[in-house]
């Protein structure tokens, strides 16, 4: 099997299990939410400035993706369990839940965690889920810098500035490799209550 293609057999494997249509393989959650914000921004869903919900406990990673990309940070003091909505975008945080049938609908774009304290214990990575085909297509060249999937660097030339934020091969074999031993539900890995008041940090004031 070639590289690529143990990459979409990885995503392939991931969104059935989910139960959404696609799969595209990030080098982090916290790199896959970033993205979607930048898709979200590019599709003129959300602009700069626009201001964004997210509970006051969550991961630290989740504002400084924020803050990066230019949105306005509004806390929330709320409870949530193994995911939860960036509101109003149909971004999800779903990185301490993994199983199945798990995907939320409504061609969110879902990120989810296959760090080493998370379910699929890759050691690093992650993925979006998505019904959304137009989102799949851009966030796929996104990932590789703004190239074109399955075109030899020789041959291609970026569509736009991208980012480098792919899953390697390797990775995704040793993911392929977890996938298949892991059952189909699983206890989440998070709440609120495991993550400060980010709300008081002074870098997010």
């Amino acid at each position: 099997m070639k590289d690529m293609e143990i990459i979409e057999e990885f995503e392939r494997l991931v969104a059935k299990y989910a139960g959404c249509k696609y799969g595209v393989a990030i080098s982090s959650c916290t790199n896959a939410i970033f993205l979607s914000l930048e898709y979200l921004k590019y599709i003129d869903e959300i602009e700069i400035h626009d201001t964004i919900t997210i509970p006051s406990h969550t991961f630290v990673s989740v504002p400084c993706q924020l803050k990066h990309s230019n949105f306005v940070i509004k806390f929330v003091d709320m409870d949530w369990v193994g995911m939860y909505q960036l509101k109003p975008t149909r971004i999800w945080d779903s990185a301490t839940r993994f199983k199945k049938s798990m995907y939320v609908g409504g061609n969110a774009l879902q990120c989810v965690s296959f760090q080493y304290r998370k379910i699929l214990k890759l050691g690093r990575g992650g993925m979006i889920l998505t019904d959304d085909k137009d989102a799949v297509k851009w966030l796929k060249m996104a990932r590789i810098n703004g190239k074109h999937p399955n075109v030899s660097r020789f041959d291609d030339e970026p569509e736009f500035p991208g980012w480098n934020m792919y899953i390697t091969p390797a990775d995704a074999a040793r993911g392929i490799d977890l996938f298949m031993r892991l059952p189909d539900y699983n206890d989440d890995v998070g709440s609120n209550l495991d993550y400060p008041n980010l709300s008081l940090y002074e870098v997010f004031q």
